[in-house]
């Protein structure tokens, strides 16, 4: 099996085989185990099932709601934590480090976790302890939900994700783990780490709970799991230590707070009345209005009685609107472009997106706009159709906006905001790019002619200049940015040459290498059921910024993205190399892309086949999604100066342009509803502090005993 669901599988069955088996080691020890139990347990504890898989429900929800704060602002606490530790946990995997010890951690890391967890829910329920099972149920819902707010506001990268010299051993012990790991996991979620605080919070539930010691051996074996498990995260390139303190601190609130809400939840959710409850509610259609109405009524009059509680709760409430605006906010930074109804196309660069809409064969409308000032400027435009239809295209560069249609070309001046005319080709070039030429003369253009590269400005009145060094044979492709040209030749389809043109002149040539570990191919052969072709591998497209340059890699049955490092010649392949990809974008220190991440060809899954955009910071070397998975297709991404815009065609095959905007903008209401919050929490705090002083009447230390008096 591929995509992972394999080793999955295996994981959940060791788990549960492995709890089954530690039954008659860890029960209690008058207790009998038969099959007729486990029937009883599922008919009295359904509900604590209930509230302990939902867990399973939030991790899936809460991943995506990360991976699109991650993206949207790029929140990175890592640095902090590493600043604070050093490289302990270097000296802890390089000391230890062996391959059998890291195959059975790996196995250890995901079935010993799943086993712990269904061992605390199943044995307490199997053998009815009620109280106990009351308080783990919570206890392991509780730890997941007071991490939360640590997951998507204090990102913190796992260790062999950050540390140069650290491997992330276990999550890439396999193509098949890793590929399983990639999808569940989002890689920021290191503090607190829950493999630590759950064992922790279940031992420490126990230890409070289990008050005639039926539990004991368990509670024994809970020690020694836990820190085994501390050994593991460490030795994997996983966690820090940090993550393995947070973990218990976290754990021990959860029970806290367990034991301290235990009796309210279960005196609702008790299944033995809970069904009853809900008979009788149903009985009548009054009865669940009148129900309604008594617990508003009671809320309302209960918030009239002034006192701490009261304040206590409208502070709690205020920071839960607060920041769930804020969150909201964060995850929804991108927006439609206003203006364009069936856009063609979309072309960015520097702070301008460009689009064009067909009208009909003949006339298309080009719209333009200025991210930087939010102006649109557009204009209907008649296409030279007497030698034929062809594809429209847009470019942009530093001085102008081009137009290209077949013969046609259509100037617009970046810096006048108006359109500047035309200039109908001589040949049918393949494929043309643009240089820079100041902020006001003509831009020179790149051309692509039957393989032969030409420069030329408008109208060729200069004539064309050749490139300063000649190819050796025919080109295929060509890019350019401000005063270079890139290009690839026919006869060597890995190989680029980069050009500078103006100034100090240089060539480079740059060999592409899209190869990746044996295993990782193989895993690509079991989703396609073709084998990678090193042999015919060939640069398919190529964009060029300052510094770096981005090259799409056919490979047969799978294109890969790598990234060049035009000083030092420094390469790295950017997303999944197992995953198809495609359209690369790059500017401003950040590559786009679209992504079929996830995508089975032989087996493919619905929620997998439409395309998504990933983006890449090159400074920071990480990547991000730009968004959740859904099933509509983000396609042709352009990345401009502060923004990210691509296409998007939704199940009706409407197509709209959606901008990304890469740093945080609080919308109008965020910030109105921000500075609310900021006047108004002081003034609650100093309520709520007045009034905990009267109700303690006027004392927050106990009183002093008469003898220490004297």
């Amino acid at each position: 099996m591929v995509g992972g669901t394999g080793i999955y599988v295996t994981w959940v069955t060791g788990a549960i085989i492995a709890s089954l088996v530690l039954m008659p080691f860890l029960k209690p020890p008058w207790a009998r185990i038969t099959l007729t139990g486990f029937q009883d347990m599922f008919r009295r504890y359904w509900m604590h099932g209930i509230v302990v898989f939902s867990i399973y429900i939030w991790k899936d929800i809460f991943d995506g709601i990360d991976r699109i704060l991650m993206a949207n602002t790029r929140i990175d606490m890592t640095a902090y934590i590493y600043a604070i530790e050093g490289n302990i946990v270097l000296w802890f995997q390089q000391t230890f480090e062996n391959e059998l010890l890291t195959l059975v951690l790996t196995h250890f890391y995901v079935a010993g976790y799943m086993m712990i967890i269904f061992c605390a829910f199943v044995y307490t329920c199997y053998f009815d302890d009620r109280q106990m099972a009351d308080r783990i149920s919570l206890t392991l819902l509780l730890t997941y939900l007071l991490a939360l707010p640590f997951y998507l506001f204090f990102n913190v990268r796992v260790t062999g994700d950050y540390i140069p010299e650290m491997q992330t051993l276990g999550y890439h012990l396999t193509p098949e783990i890793q590929t399983w790991f990639t999808r569940i996991d989002p890689f920021t979620n290191g503090m607190p780490s829950l493999h630590i605080g759950l064992p922790f919070a279940i031992w420490y539930c126990y230890a409070r709970n289990d008050l005639d010691g039926r539990w004991k051996i368990w509670r024994y074996c809970l020690i020694g799991y836990t820190f085994l498990t501390a050994f593991t995260i460490l030795y994997l390139g996983i966690h820090w230590v940090l993550d393995i303190i947070g973990g218990i601190a976290v754990g021990m609130l959860a029970v806290h707070v367990s034991e301290r809400i235990s009796p309210s939840v279960w005196w609702w959710l008790d299944e033995r009345s809970f069904l009853h409850r809900v008979s009788w509610l149903l009985a009548d259609w009054r009865r669940p209005l009148k129900e309604v109405q008594t617990i508003l009524s009671g809320w309302v009059a209960w918030f009239r009685v002034p006192g701490s509680r009261q304040t206590g709760v409208v502070i709690m409430l205020l920071l839960t609107a607060t920041g769930g605006t804020l969150l909201w906010d964060a995850t929804h930074q991108h927006f439609p472009a206003e203006g364009v109804t069936h856009p063609g196309a979309a072309s960015g660069a520097d702070g301008w997106l460009a689009s064009y809409e067909v009208i009909d064969d003949g006339h298309i409308t080009v719209t333009l706009w200025n991210l930087s000032t939010e102006e649109s400027y557009q204009s209907n435009i008649t296409l030279w159709t007497d030698w034929g239809l062809h594809p429209v295209e847009i470019l942009i560069g530093e001085s102008h906006i081009v137009v290209w249609h077949g013969y046609q070309l259509e100037f617009f001046n970046l810096s006048k905001n108006q359109w500047e005319g035309n200039w109908l080709t001589g040949p049918l070039f393949d494929d043309i790019a643009m240089l820079s030429n100041g902020d006001d003369a003509w831009p020179r253009m790149v051309m692509l002619n039957d393989g032969e590269v030409e420069i030329r400005l408008r109208g060729g009145v200069y004539g064309s200049t050749p490139l300063p060094t000649s190819p050796n044979g025919l080109v295929s492709m060509i890019a350019a940015d401000d005063n270079r040209v890139a290009y690839v030749e026919a006869a060597t389809p890995l190989s680029i040459h980069v050009q500078t043109i103006a100034g100090i002149q240089s060539h480079i040539t740059v060999e592409i290498d899209s190869m990746i570990d044996e295993e990782r191919d193989e895993q690509v052969f079991q989703m396609t059921d073709s084998l990678v072709d090193y042999q015919n591998a060939t640069v398919t497209e190529i964009a060029l910024d300052e510094g770096y340059l981005v090259a799409l890699v056919n490979l047969s049955v799978v294109d890969r993205l790598v990234l060049v490092d035009l000083s030092n010649g420094e390469q790295r392949i950017l997303g999944d190399p197992v995953f198809p990809v495609a359209a690369p974008s790059i500017g401003h220190g950040y590559v786009a892309w679209q992504h079929h991440q996830f995508l089975i060809s032989n087996n493919p899954f619905d929620m997998y086949l439409d395309w998504e955009v990933d983006y890449h910071d090159i400074a920071k070397n990480q990547s991000y999604q730009l968004h959740a998975e859904d099933e509509i297709d983000q396609l042709e991404p352009q990345v401009m100066k502060d923004h990210i815009a691509w296409l998007q065609v939704d199940e009706d095959n409407e197509t709209e342009i959606r901008i990304f905007t890469l740093e945080v903008v609080l919308e109008p209401y965020s910030s109105t509803i921000l500075q609310l919050s900021i006047i108004l929490l002081p003034l609650l705090l100093l309520t709520w502090t007045a009034q905990r002083l009267k109700e303690n009447e006027g004392n927050i230390l106990p009183k002093r005993h008469p003898a220490e008096e004297e």
